[in-house]
């Protein structure tokens, strides 16, 4: 896997700065090239709006993002952008809920549906189930999917 160039981190940090231009919103922009990846980190005032309901917008922002710069990466480059640290501390709850679901889960030995979560957060579900001792699957269709726990 090829390493992120200089050069590359400052347009990938250029190419978010026109975009939020555009959207009329002030940030600061931290961009680090990692073996493999690249995480862009938005610092803002405006933080609720670029988050969204749930992170929706902030997907839907990933998403154009990684389109706008994909020419500009690597074949293979993982695309990571967060705002104000809301994937970090989502994956920290989310890691909490599975620990307390899986603990009650291996008590009583009963199944616990989790909410419903989209599929970055389902993924992260099931991955952290696993290291709780947990099984899990997905049940539901569209926005009502969700993660069930079982022993």
């Amino acid at each position: 896997m090829d390493s992120i160039k200089i050069d590359t981190i400052k347009k990938v940090k250029e190419r978010t700065e026109k975009m939020l231009s555009l959207m009329g919103i002030s940030a600061k922009i931290m961009v680090l090239g990692e073996e493999g990846a690249i995480r862009v980190n938005i610092s803002s005032k405006e933080s609720p709006l670029l988050i969204g309901h749930h992170g929706e917008n902030l997907f839907a922002m990933r998403h154009i993002l990684s389109l706008v710069c994909r020419n500009l990466l690597p074949v293979g480059t993982a695309f990571m952008l967060d705002v104000d640290d809301y994937f970090k501390e989502r994956q920290e709850r989310l890691e909490k809920m599975v620990a307390s679901a899986a603990r009650r889960v291996k008590n009583t030995g009963k199944k616990e549906d989790l909410p419903a979560m989209n599929a970055y957060e389902r993924r992260l579900v099931h991955q952290f189930a696993s290291q709780f001792g947990v099984e899990s699957s997905s049940e539901g269709q569209g926005e009502e999917r969700r993660v069930v726990l079982k022993k």
